[in-house]
C-alpha cells in the first residue's frame, strides 16, 4: 500500500455511522471458532491456547493459555447496505455506463522499464519475472533469484543477487519495500528471506530461520516501524520479524503470531499511516490484517497482540481471499480526522469496513456496505477512497464506485499475460509440501502481480510492466471527444452537476469547479457549432434534411447553455454563427419556443427578440409569439417594439399581459379593449369571429381580476390580489367613463351584457361567491343587481331572453343570499312569470325550473299566491316546483300526480307512495286520498313497472287481482304486464323466503296466488305475449287445473308446453307425435334454409326433447311400442341424412350419431342394426354414408362393455379385501397384557368359590372379570358391594367395551388333588401370586379356540 500525503486525503462525512463501544476479544477465541458458523459477524467464545506459538520461555508472550475462559462478544457495528451490480451484466448496461462514465481508467506500459526487463531476462539469463513492488521504485523479482531495482526514471539502479543466489534459495516469491524506501526484504522459494540496502544495493541480512523450513515465503510486508516485518509461509502460519543491530551486528528475531495447523492464513496486510499522519492512534499498534480460507482478522502488533476484529468469508475453494487499506480524511463537527477503511473479499463478495477510534484502547469496526458481485476476483486495489479496482477470474479490470455500487468501466488486461503465484502456493521447491485447499486457490493467486502504485496500480506480465491510474476529468472529457462533441458535453455535463464518479483534477471549491468546467464546456459547445456550420453540415439534399439537422443541433445548445446558466453566450457567439445562414437562423428561433412556453427561457436578447417576432410574423404564426410574451420576463423586452406589433396584430392577451406585468395596469388594457368590443356592438351587425374572440377574452379577464388572479395564468400576491379586485369592482360600477372614451350609463357593464348576457352574469355569479363580496349586509351584490336592473330594465337594446336571464340569476342569487338581497314584489312577480314561460330547450328549462325551487326553498316567495304559482308551474311543467307546492299544502295525491309525470322521477314514484301509504306520519284521509289516486292511475303504473306495480297492489294498496283484472279487462297487455310482475315478484319473494331463512330472517313472505282462475288468466295471456315461457310455467306452477291447462295450450298451440302435458297425464304416445311433428318441422327449414348456428341449435333442441322423452318412458312401454318411438324418431334423423345437400353435412351426421348413441341402454344392438340394414337406402350394400355411425356404436358399446366390466371386478375385489379383513380380525388372538383385573386388582386366576370366572379382553390387551365391568357399567345392580374406588381406564372404554370382542376366557377346573395343586393353595394363602403361564388358558369366541403356546 502506498503512502500518501494530506493533499492525497479526500473528505468523507461521516454524520451517518453512530458508534458504540466495542469489547474486543483475544485472537485464541477466533482461531477456535467453528466455520460452520453462518453469522458473517463472528462473536468470540471460549479461549484455548491452539493457534498462537509463542514461545514458552519468552516473557513478551502476549496471549495466556485460558481454556475456559469466557470473553465478551465482539461487537461489530452493523450498518447493512448489502447491494449486488448485477446489473452490471448486461452488455447494453456496461454500454450506457461507459457513456455516462467515459474512460475512467487509463492504462500505460512502462516501456524503459519493461524492455530493461528483457534484456536483463536475456543477459544475465535472471529468467521470468515473478513478483513486483513499487514505492517510489519499482523491484522485480525474477525466477532465478535475482532483483531488478528501477528508480523513478525508469532506469536500472541494481540487480540484487544472483543466479548462484536463486539456484541455492529457489525464485523470488515476495518483495517488500519500507517506509522510507532505504530498505527492501525479498522472500525466496524455499523459506530464505534477504534484506537489502537499496541506497548500495548491498545484502545487509540472511534470514534463514524466520519459519520452519520447507515452506516457501508467500508474503513479506514492512510495517511503519522499519525494525518490525511480518511474513506468511505456504504452512499457513505467519511470524512477526524484529531486526536488531548491537555493537554492529544485525540480527533478526522471529516469533510466530498465527499458527497455520487452526488455520492456513494466505493473504496479510499491513495499514501503512505514512509519515503526514501524525497523533494518529494507530500509529504505534501496526496494525495487521490477515486473510485465512474461512476468515478475516485484524490485530494490534505493539504495545501487545490484541484481535480487533473477525469476520467470516464465504467458501469458495477455488477463490483466494483479498485485502486491502485505505485512509480517508473525516469531517466531523467542523474536526478533521483520518479514519481507515478495510475492504475484503473472496470469490464475488466484498465487504467494507470502517475503523474508528473511540479512544485510544477502544476501536470500532462499522460495517458500511457488502457488494454482491457476478463475477469472481483474484484480486483488488483502491484507486481512491471512493473508487475501487477489481480483478476478475477472466482477467477483466472493473472500475468500482464504492458509495453508489456502479460500475464506472469494464477493461480487458488478457493482453498484459499476468504473471500467477501458482508455484508459490503450492510450494514446489520445496516438495509440494501444502495443503490441497492452499495448492486449489494457488491456482488464481497473483497477490504479487496487481499491487498498488503511486494512487494507481502495477501489472506485472511475463514481458513488461503496466501501470493503471484513473485519468483526470479533462482526459475523460478529451477521450469522449474522439467519439464526439455531444458525447464529450453529456460527459462534461455529470463533472458540472456532481453526478460523476472517480473525479480527479478538479478544485475542491464547488464555486470554482462549475467555473472550470463551465469554461470547458463552452469552448466544446462552440466549437461544436463551428462544425456543425462546416464539416458536419450535409452538402446536399433537400431543405427539410437540413432543417431537421439544425432542428437537432439548437437543442443541444440551448440545453447546455441554460445548465450552465450562460445565456450570453446563447445569445452571443452561439446566435452570431447561426445567423448568417437563413435556414439555420430560423431553425434556431423556432427552437427557443418550446423553453419560453415551458419557462426554462425567462430572458432574450432584443436583438434575438426582433428576430424572433419577424420571422414568425413572415410566417403568419403571431400567436406562437403571443404565447411566448406571456412567458418571457417584460425586462427583457423593447415594449414599443413589443406593443406596437401586439396592437396591429391584434394579439389581446399579450397586450393584457403586459400592461399588468410591465405596468401593473389593471384597467388601461380593459378600457382600450372595451372600445373596440363598444364600436363593434354599435354597427348592429354580426360579430366577427376576432371580435367574438376579443369578448371572450375580456370576459375572462374581468372573471380573473374579480377572482384576484392574474391572467391568463398564473397567481398574484396577497397585496396585489387585493388592490386589484377592488379596482375592477369600482371600474365595473363606474357610472360614467367619458375620460376612456366609454359612451352610456355604467358602460363597461352595458358592454359585457351586450356582448352575451348569461355569460358576463355567470362572472357575476362565480365572483359574488367570494369572501370580499360577502359582507354582513350584502351591501356591494345589492349595489351591483340595483345596477344590473337599471342597465337592462331602464335602457332599450336588450332582447327578451336577455332580460330572462337577468331574472335567472336573480332568482339564484336570491336564494343565495336571502334576506340580504332585497327585490320589490312587482320584480318578484316579474321574476316568476318569465321563469314560468315555457322555453325551447331543455337545458334552459331546468334551469328556469331550478332558479325558481331555489327561490321557494329561500322564503322569498313564501307571501305569494300558491295558487297562481301552482297554475304557473302546470304551464311549464315544473314538476319539482309542483311537488314542493302540493307538499306544502299536505296534498300528497297531487304530489303523486306530479311523481308520476315528470319523467325525473318515474323510477321514485313507487317509493313515493310506499312512504306515504306506510308511515305514520300521515293522516288516514290524506292517505285514502292518495290510495284512490294510485289506483286511478294503476294503468300508468303498470305500464311503469308492472312488477312494482303489483308487488304495490298486493301489499300498501290491498287490492284485489280479481278487482285489477276486471278493470284490466279491455287491454290484455297491460293485464298480461300487471300478472307477470305480480308471478315473478312471487318467485322473488320465495327466493329471498330461502336467504332469510338462512341467515335467521323470520319475516313471512306471502305465497304463489292460489286461485286457479288467476293461473289459469296468466297462462292463456302468455301464451298471446310469451310464448317461450309457457313451458316452465306450467313445469313451476302446480295451482291451475292440468285440464284446463291442456285446453289453453291447445288453443293456441303451444306444442311443447301441450306435449309436457299430455305426458303429465300419462298420454305418452300423444306427446310423442306432437314432439316429433315439432322436430320434423324444424329439420324440414333445415334441409330448405341456409344452416345458421341460431337453426341448428333449435334442431338440436328439438330432437333432443324427443331423446329425452323417449329415455323417460322406456321402462314402462312395451317392447314394440318402444321400438316404434325410437325407430320413429330414428327415421326422421336418416331421412334428413340421405337428403343433405352434401355426403359432409355436419349437423346431419351429429344428429344421426347422437340419437344412435341415446338408444343404447334402451334398444338391444341388433335390433338397431336390423333397423338401418332394412332401411331402403341401404338395400344396396352401400353404407359409407353411415359406416363412422355403425363405428362409433361399435366402439360405445365396446367402451361400455369395457366399463361394466371393470366395475364389476373393481366391486368383487373390494368385497373380498372386506371379508378377508373382517374375518381376520374376528379369527385374531388377543393376549392380556397384565395378570391381574385392571378394576379389582385381583389376579385373573382368582376365581370366585367353584363358579366359572369369565373374562374381557379388549384389542389393546387391557383385562377384567366380566363381573367386575358388569359392576362398572352397572353400579346399582349390587348395592351391597362396596367399592373404594373407580376406574379411570374403564370409563374410557365403556364404547371399546360395548364394540370390542367379547371372549370367554375360563381358568382350567381342578379336576384331582395333585401335589402342584397343593402348593399353589398354600401360595396363594400365602400372598405368593405365581407369574402368568398362557398355557393354562384358552380362548373361547365363536370360532374355534386359539392355544398359547
Amino acid at each position: 500500500m502506498d503512502i500518501l500525503d494530506n493533499d492525497d486525503l479526500e473528505e468523507l462525512d461521516a454524520d451517518e455511522f453512530d458508534i458504540p463501544e466495542v469489547e474486543t476479544p483475544t485472537l485464541e477465541s477466533i482461531l477456535n471458532e467453528s466455520d460452520d458458523d453462518d453469522d458473517p459477524l463472528i462473536s468470540l467464545d471460549d479461549v484455548t491456547d491452539q493457534g498462537l506459538n509463542p514461545s514458552d520461555n519468552d516473557p513478551s508472550t502476549l496471549v495466556s493459555p485460558a481454556k475456559n475462559r469466557t470473553l465478551p462478544e465482539l461487537n461489530v457495528l452493523k450498518n447493512w447496505e448489502t447491494t449486488s451490480i448485477a446489473s452490471t451484466d448486461s452488455k447494453k448496461k456496461r454500454e450506457i455506463d461507459a457513456d455516462q462514465h467515459g474512460s475512467v481508467l487509463s492504462l500505460t506500459k512502462e516501456q524503459g522499464l519493461s524492455r530493461q526487463m528483457l534484456d536483463a531476462m536475456e543477459r544475465v539469463n535472471a529468467g521470468r519475472p515473478t513478483t513486483l513492488a513499487a514505492s517510489s521504485m519499482f523491484a522485480v523479482g525474477t525466477a532465478r533469484g535475482l532483483v531488478l531495482l528501477f528508480d523513478a526514471s525508469q532506469a536500472m539502479k541494481f540487480c540484487l543477487g544472483s543466479t548462484k543466489i536463486g539456484s541455492k534459495y529457489g525464485s523470488v516469491t515476495a518483495l517488500t519495500f519500507n517506509s522510507d524506501s532505504t530498505r527492501i526484504l525479498v522472500g525466496y522459494a524455499k523459506g530464505e528471506i534477504l534484506m537489502y540496502d537499496i541506497t548500495s544495493g548491498k545484502l545487509l541480512r540472511t534470514i534463514t530461520d524466520a519459519h520452519p523450513p520447507g515452506s516457501a515465503v508467500l508474503h513479506v510486508k514492512f510495517t511503519d516501524d522499519p525494525t518490525l516485518a511480518v511474513c506468511n509461509d505456504s504452512g499457513g502460519s505467519v511470524f512477526e520479524l524484529n531486526f536488531r543491530r548491537v555493537m554492529g551486528v544485525r540480527s533478526c528475531e522471529s516469533r510466530c503470531l498465527f499458527s497455520g495447523s487452526r488455520g492456513e492464513v494466505c493473504a496479510i496486510e499491513t495499514l501503512h499511516l505514512g509519515k503526514n499522519v501524525a497523533d494518529h492512534p494507530f500509529r504505534d499498534r501496526h496494525l495487521l490484517a490477515m486473510g485465512t480460507l474461512s476468515k478475516v482478522l485484524v490485530v494490534t502488533l505493539r504495545p501487545q497482540i490484541k484481535i480487533l476484529f473477525s469476520h467470516k468469508l464465504a467458501i469458495n475453494p477455488t477463490c483466494v481471499p483479498l485485502l486491502a487499506w485505505q485512509l480517508s480524511v473525516i469531517r466531523l463537527d467542523g474536526n478533521f480526522s483520518v479514519d481507515v477503511i478495510l475492504m475484503f473479499a473472496r470469490g464475488d463478495v466484498i465487504y467494507f469496513f470502517q475503523v474508528k477510534s473511540q479512544s485510544w484502547d477502544v476501536f470500532n469496526f462499522v460495517h458500511l456496505r457488502t457488494m454482491n458481485l457476478t463475477y469472481k476476483l483474484i484480486n483488488t486495489c483502491w484507486l481512491n477512497h471512493r473508487t475501487v479496482l477489481l480483478l476478475d477470474i477472466r482477467e477483466r479490470a472493473h472500475v468500482v464506485d464504492v458509495d453508489s455500487q456502479t460500475n464506472l468501466e469494464t477493461k480487458p488486461l488478457d493482453h498484459i499475460n499476468l504473471v500467477y503465484n501458482s508455484a508459490t502456493f503450492k510450494s514446489i521447491a520445496t516438495g509440494g509440501n501444502v495443503s490441497q485447499a492452499l495448492a486449489m486457490i494457488g491456482e488464481h493467486a497473483c497477490y504479487q502481480s496487481m499491487i498498488p502504485f503511486n494512487k494507481g496500480v502495477a501489472f506485472l506480465g511475463i514481458e513488461a510492466v503496466f501501470t493503471s491510474t484513473i485519468n483526470t476529468w479533462r482526459e475523460r472529457i478529451n477521450i469522449a471527444l474522439r467519439s464526439g462533441h455531444q458525447q464529450a458535453l453529456k460527459l462534461a455535463l455529470t463533472f458540472y452537476d456532481g453526478s460523476a464518479k472517480a473525479i480527479v483534477g478538479l478544485p475542491a471549491d464547488p464555486n470554482e469547479r462549475k467555473r472550470v468546467i463551465s469554461d470547458v464546456m463552452l469552448d466544446i459547445l462552440v466549437e461544436y457549432v463551428d462544425l456543425a456550420m462546416t464539416k458536419l453540415c450535409p452538402d446536399s439534399g433537400k431543405l427539410q434534411v437540413l432543417i431537421n439537422f439544425y432542428r437537432n443541433v439548437v437543442p443541444i445548445c440551448v440545453d447546455h447553455c441554460l445548465r450552465l446558466n450562460r445565456v450570453d453566450v446563447l445569445f452571443g457567439r452561439i446566435y452570431e454563427r447561426f445567423r448568417p445562414d437563413c435556414i439555420a437562423h430560423g431553425a434556431f428561433l423556432e427552437c427557443l419556443e418550446p423553453y419560453i412556453l415551458k419557462d426554462k427561457l425567462k430572458e432574450i436578447s432584443p436583438v434575438v427578440m426582433k428576430d424572433f417576432i419577424e420571422h414568425f410574423q413572415a410566417k403568419h404564426m403571431l400567436s406562437n409569439v403571443e404565447n411566448c410574451l406571456l412567458h418571457l420576463d417584460m425586462r427583457s423586452l423593447d415594449l414599443n417594439q413589443v406593443m406596437h406589433m401586439c396592437w396591429a396584430h391584434g394579439l389581446y392577451d399579450a397586450i393584457i399581459s403586459i400592461h399588468n406585468r410591465g405596468m401593473k395596469d389593471f384597467i388601461g388594457p380593459l378600457c382600450e379593449l372595451l372600445v373596440l368590443l363598444q364600436s363593434a356592438l354599435d354597427t348592429g351587425i354580426p360579430l366577427s369571429d376576432k371580435i367574438t374572440t376579443l369578448g371572450n377574452k375580456l370576459l375572462v379577464y374581468v372573471s380573473c381580476c374579480l377572482a384576484g388572479l392574474a391572467y391568463p395564468h398564473g397567481i398574484m400576491d396577497q397585496e396585489t390580489s387585493k388592490r386589484v379586485k377592488q379596482q375592477m369592482f369600482s371600474c365595473l360600477v363606474q357610472p360614467h367613463l367619458n375620460e376612456k372614451n366609454m359612451r352610456g350609463l355604467y358602460p363597461i357593464i352595458n358592454i359585457l351584457l351586450r356582448f352575451s348576457t348569461k355569460e358576463f352574469l355567470n362572472v357575476l355569479s362565480l365572483s359574488f361567491s367570494e369572501p370580499d363580496f360577502q359582507d354582513s349586509e350584502g351591501i356591494k351584490v345589492q349595489n351591483f343587481v340595483d345596477v344590473l336592473l337599471q342597465v337592462m330594465l331602464e335602457n332599450e337594446g336588450f332582447k327578451p331572453d336577455q332580460v330572462g336571464s337577468l331574472f335567472t340569476f336573480l332568482a339564484r342569487q336570491s336564494a343565495r343570499q336571502g334576506a340580504r338581497l332585497q327585490l320589490n314584489e312587482t320584480l318578484k312577480n316579474q321574476v316568476v312569470e318569465f321563469l314560468t314561460t315555457p322555453g325551447d330547450q331543455a337545458t334552459d328549462h331546468e334551469e328556469r325550473q331550478q332558479a325558481l325551487v331555489d327561490l321557494l326553498q329561500c322564503g322569498i316567495l313564501a307571501h305569494s299566491d300558491n295558487s297562481r304559482l301552482i297554475t304557473l308551474a302546470e304551464r311549464a311543467s315544473f314538476y319539482r316546483v309542483l311537488r314542493f307546492l302540493n307538499s306544502q299544502r299536505r296534498r300528497y295525491d297531487l304530489v303523486f300526480l306530479a311523481h308520476l309525470r315528470d319523467p325525473a322521477q318515474k323510477d321514485h314514484v313507487f317509493t313515493f307512495i310506499r312512504d306515504v301509504l306506510g308511515s305514520s306520519a300521515y293522516s288516514d284521509v290524506e292517505k285514502q286520498k292518495t290510495k284512490d289516486t294510485v289506483l286511478e292511475h294503476i294503468k300508468d303504473l303498470i305500464s311503469l313497472n308492472g312488477k312494482q306495480a303489483a308487488s304495490l297492489v298486493t301489499t300498501v294498496l290491498q287490492g284485489s287481482i280479481q278487482t285489477i283484472a276486471a278493470k284490466l279487462h279491455d287491454e290484455p297487455f297491460i293485464l298480461f304486464t300487471f300478472l307477470q310482475g305480480l308471478f315473478s315478484s312471487e318467485k322473488q319473494d320465495v327466493n329471498d323466503f330461502i336467504t332469510d331463512s338462512y341467515f335467521g330472517d323470520d319475516d313471512t313472505h306471502t305465497s304463489q296466488p292460489s286461485d286457479p282462475d288467476t293461473c289459469e288468466l296468466y297462462l292463456s295471456l302468455m301464451c298471446q305475449f310469451d310464448r317461450d315461457q309457457v313451458l316452465t310455467f306450467i313445469q313451476d306452477c302446480d295451482v291451475m287445473r292440468r285440464h284446463r291447462a291442456l285446453e289453453i295450450v291447445r288453443r293456441h298451440r303451444v306444442d311443447d308446453a301441450t306435449a309436457y302435458l299430455l305426458e303429465e297425464s300419462g298420454d305418452i304416445t300423444g306427446a310423442f307425435n306432437i314432439l316429433l311433428a315439432m322436430t320434423r318441422d324444424k329439420m324440414k327449414l333445415l334441409d330448405a334454409e341456409e344452416e345458421t348456428m341460431a337453426l341448428e341449435e333449435e334442431v338440436m333442441s328439438a330432437v333432443g326433447d324427443v331423446v329425452r322423452l323417449c329415455q323417460r318412458n322406456s321402462s314402462k312401454l312395451l317392447e314394440k311400442q318402444r321400438e316404434k318411438f325410437w325407430f320413429s324418431l330414428l327415421d326422421v334423423v336418416l331421412q334428413s341424412l340421405h337428403g343433405a345437400r352434401n355426403a359432409d353435412d355436419v349437423i346431419a351426421k351429429r344428429l344421426a350419431r347422437y340419437v344412435l348413441t341415446s338408444m343404447i341402454g334402451h334398444m338391444t344392438l341388433p335390433a338397431v342394426l336390423q333397423k338401418i340394414i332394412q332401411d331402403p337406402a341401404y338395400k344396396g350394400g352401400k353404407f359409407a354414408e353411415i359406416k363412422d355411425l355403425l363405428l362409433g356404436m361399435l366402439e360405445t358399446y365396446r367402451y361400455e362393455s369395457t366399463l361394466l366390466g371393470t366395475t364389476l371386478n373393481l366391486l368383487a375385489r373390494a368385497r373380498h379385501e372386506t371379508l378377508v379383513n373382517l374375518r381376520r380380525n374376528v379369527t385374531r388372538g388377543v393376549a392380556p397384557r397384565s395378570q391381574f383385573c385392571t378394576l379389582c386388582r385381583r389376579s385373573i386366576l382368582h376365581l370366585l368359590g367353584s363358579e366359572r370366572q369369565n373374562l374381557v379382553v379388549f384389542s389393546c390387551g387391557t383385562v377384567y372379570h366380566e363381573a367386575c365391568i358388569r359392576l362398572e357399567l352397572n353400579p346399582g345392580s349390587n348395592p351391597h358391594h362396596d367399592r373404594d374406588h373407580k376406574c379411570y381406564e374403564t370409563s374410557l372404554k365403556r364404547s371399546e367395551y360395548q364394540e370390542g370382542l367379547l371372549a370367554s376366557m375360563a381358568a382350567c377346573l381342578r379336576k384331582e388333588d395333585k401335589p402342584q395343586d397343593r402348593a399353589r393353595d398354600r401360595n396363594r394363602s400365602s400372598g405368593f401370586r405365581p407369574p402368568f403361564d398362557p398355557k393354562n388358558f384358552s380362548l373361547k369366541t365363536k370360532h374355534p379356540p386359539l392355544k398359547f403356546n
